[in-house]
């Protein structure tokens, strides 16, 4: 999100007070033109992880519960648990994606499960390698 940036003092002081201005001209630094705050995109708020989860086609459950297994067959791990919950959170919201067909949502959700599971295996050999 780009920051505002104020031509003067004033307008700065008018934009925090709420107060409407007009544009202004692009400072002599050259940084670019000024940009209005009232054209700022909103913040994205964030979802918990109830709203993250509802809604969820059945199919999607089974790349979920896919990506959810790293951390159990691990029997834990900071590793692990951030692959599975970061893999099922990605298939989470891939599966809820409205302007795509289902095959493709299918077919990347089993490709986030796949990459998951693939990154897991490396990071066993690697470990395993290490400690010989």
């Amino acid at each position: 999100m780009p920051t505002p940036r104020f031509a003067s003092r004033e307008e700065y002081l008018a934009w925090k007070s709420g107060q409407p201005s007009a544009p202004s001209a692009p400072s002599a630094t050259g940084s670019g033109p000024v940009v209005e705050p009232s054209t700022l995109p909103a913040p994205k708020s964030k979802q918990s992880l109830k709203e993250a989860f509802s809604g969820l086609p059945g199919w999607a459950w089974v790349c979920i519960i896919g990506c959810l297994a790293v951390p159990i067959v691990s029997l834990g791990g900071a590793v692990p648990g951030a692959l599975g919950f970061g893999g099922a959170a990605g298939c989470a919201n891939v599966a809820k994606r409205a302007g795509w067909e289902v095959l493709p949502r299918v077919m990347a959700c089993a490709a986030i499960t796949g990459g998951v599971w693939l990154v897991f295996v490396a990071f066993i050999v690697a470990v395993a390698s290490v400690q010989k």
